[in-house]
């Protein structure tokens, strides 16, 4: 019998997994932040109201970063490969689905929660497999990669909005499941490799000298919050998420209000999709100078967004002003993504890194559902959106200056303590790190290098 040949990391068919978790960016990012498209399309679909419509996108949202969980230990069991599987099934089946529904309920379970589900299973296999692919090449290639998201915002989020204009409400969500379908592809591309093979062995190893491992985890991971700056930076990141993702489900809208086309409005997500692209990148490469603190580009972003996000309705009047936000909106909301890894290992030590991540992400996913419905709400009831955004400002700018606390809780307190010196496994230091930016393992004390 022939032995499975195993992908060794920086070498040949690891490039071709890093295509594959390109393609993967793409399709997963142009629906993350193109969601706002959908968000119009349900409104005009169903004529609810504002709030109603929002829980099927701010759902969505909020469930890419609640399947961390799920999705590591799918991971775990089984590989990246059959977790891209299961989540493409997923997301082709709700979308298919949502094409013959007829209330906005049906909807709201099926886009926001199945849906949701499978795209946050998807997005964490397809970083997940870069760590266990690359080492000493990781940050080059994960960059290579979460340029896709730009890439997918320029070219699939027009393309959709097209494709609803020629075939109609029932033929837009057929031609969105063919294309999450296609992460399956992606997933083919994804062969195993030493580092994920002995992963897998030291998972089945722990689950059978220890039954209680994830209850375990569980309360440490919750113990971490005692940490006064972690707390703090959760915190914020919730303030963020719920201000960012606001305006990712309202602004499309918002542009319509104020007189642009449908597809006019469309091209505003393309437009901050690639500069999110380019920002996260040179963040990236800017970071890695040991001159540059990482707390001053998280305060320093976010308060630069904050600001114009506050401001920007008294220049949304004209296209012009709306195309202008869509450039300072995005190159300042995902600048975090390339500091928040060393940032964690700062506050808790790399050991924590894992435990630290998935609260992270699992407050950014409260904020993300809490914030574009609020923000529903108050569209509501005051029948302006420049409200909703004033609301978004003042999230972004709270973000910020608890961004402040971060720093003062750091230097005035002792790093998060604790027991465990054990050398983190891939899993720890891979699943969910990858999600959020780039990191250098070779150097593990949480210094640039």
């Amino acid at each position: 019998m022939r032995r499975q040949r195993l992908t060794v990391a920086d070498k040949g068919w690891s490039w071709v997994v890093m295509v594959g978790s390109f393609g993967s960016s793409m399709i997963t990012g142009s629906l993350h932040t193109g969601v706002g498209v959908i968000h119009n399309i349900l409104m005009e679909r169903f004529d609810e109201n504002v709030v109603k419509t929002s829980w099927a996108s701010s759902l969505y949202i909020g469930m890419v970063s609640l399947t961390g969980i799920l999705a590591s230990v799918l991971i775990n069991r089984f590989s990246c490969r059959v977790t891209m599987f299961i989540g493409a099934f997923l997301m082709s089946v709700g979308f298919i689905i949502c094409a013959f529904v007829p209330s906005l309920d049906l909807v709201i379970i099926f886009f926001g929660v199945l849906t949701g589900i499978g795209s946050g299973l998807v997005y964490f296999a397809a970083y997940a497999v870069l760590g266990y692919n690359f080492s000493h090449k990781r940050n080059i290639a994960i960059g290579i990669a979460v340029s896709g998201v730009g890439i997918g915002n320029l070219v699939i989020v027009p393309f959709v909005h097209a494709a609803r204009e020629e075939y109609g409400n029932t033929g837009f969500f057929f031609i969105l499941a063919g294309i999450a379908l296609q992460e399956a592809l992606f997933g083919c591309l994804f062969f195993p490799s030493e580092l994920e093979t002995k992963q897998k062995i030291r998972y089945q190893n722990m689950k059978r000298e220890n039954n209680m491992t994830v209850l375990n985890s569980i309360f440490h991971s919750l113990s971490i919050l005692k940490c006064k700056s972690f707390l703090c930076l959760c915190v914020s990141m919730f303030f963020s998420s719920s201000g960012i993702h606001l305006v990712h489900v309202h602004l499309p809208r918002y542009a319509i209000e104020k007189g642009s086309s449908s597809m006019s409005a469309s091209f505003l997500v393309s437009v901050y999709g690639i500069c999110d692209c380019i920002s996260r990148l040179l963040t990236g490469f800017a970071t890695q100078d040991e001159n540059i603190d990482e707390i001053v580009i998280y305060f320093g972003t976010f308060g630069l967004l904050g600001l114009s996000t506050l401001f920007f309705p008294l220049y949304a009047s004209t296209y012009g002003g709306q195309l202008t936000y869509s450039v300072f909106f995005g190159l300042y909301s995902g600048c975090y993504t390339s500091v928040i890894n060393t940032l964690t290992i700062h506050l808790l030590g790399i050991e924590n890194l894992s435990a630290g991540l998935g609260l992270y992400l699992f407050f950014c996913g409260v904020g993300s559902i809490i914030g574009p419905v609020t923000a529903g709400a108050i569209i509501d009831y005051t029948r302006s959106y420049e409200n909703s955004f004033l609301v978004a400002g003042s999230c972004i700018t709270v973000a910020s200056l608890l961004g402040i606390a971060v720093e003062w809780f750091r230097k005035t307190a002792k790093r998060f303590p604790t027991n465990d010196t054990k050398i983190p496994t891939v899993s720890e230091t891979v699943t969910m790190e990858n999600m959020a930016g780039f990191v250098d393992h070779s150097n593990t004390d949480g210094s640039k290098g």
